[in-house]
């Protein structure tokens, strides 16, 4: 019975962070700070080694993208991607966890880095409803991220990034990054 209650506990203790996390999303007002905060403080939370973000490039990113390169603290911390192959990683809004056969997924890594990793969790991110990206998280252990492991905290996570990306860069119908 304590192994229960102490795996009750765990659970309540990480859910408890994400909410943590998710509720912080509202006071970023840029999404370049949002992103410079967020992805250090998932690697401090949760003791992720690596974590890092994917965009796809596509005329209604380009305002994200510039933005993103604009900050010398994610740098090293975005990949730019081609649509297809994103999309040859991840099929819908459900992440993706992947613990074996990885090479596929190094074409998310950020150009000229290279993550020693035997798991990962690619969550994808949209904007105005439409998927742009991912937030991706990366592990040396090849059990962390397991295939048949509950995605729901994380799908959550997205669910939040995604509508507080998509408040502070609404489409703008007189541009031509639609």
């Amino acid at each position: 019975m304590d192994e229960i209650s102490e795996t009750i506990r765990k659970n309540k203790e990480i859910s408890e962070k994400f909410y943590a996390i998710e509720k912080s999303l509202t006071a970023f007002t840029d999404p370049g700070d949002l992103f410079e905060k967020l992805i250090p403080r998932l690697r401090e939370e949760f003791a992720i080694p690596f974590v890092w973000i994917s965009i796809i490039r596509r005329p209604e990113t380009a305002r994200l993208i510039r933005s993103l390169e604009s900050s010398a603290l994610l740098k090293d911390h975005v990949n730019l991607i081609d649509e297809a192959a994103f999309l040859g990683l991840v099929t819908g809004a459900k992440p993706v966890l992947a613990n074996r056969d990885l090479r596929p997924f190094y074409r998310l890594f950020p150009k000229n880095k290279k993550y020693f990793i035997k798991s990962i969790a690619v969550v994808p991110i949209s904007l105005n409803g439409r998927i742009i990206g991912s937030i991706n998280h990366g592990d040396a252990a090849h059990t962390r991220y397991e295939p048949d492991l509950d995605t729901s905290l994380l799908e959550r996570l997205a669910g939040s990034l995604s509508s507080r990306l998509s408040t502070l860069m609404p489409p703008d119908p007189t541009s031509a990054d639609r």
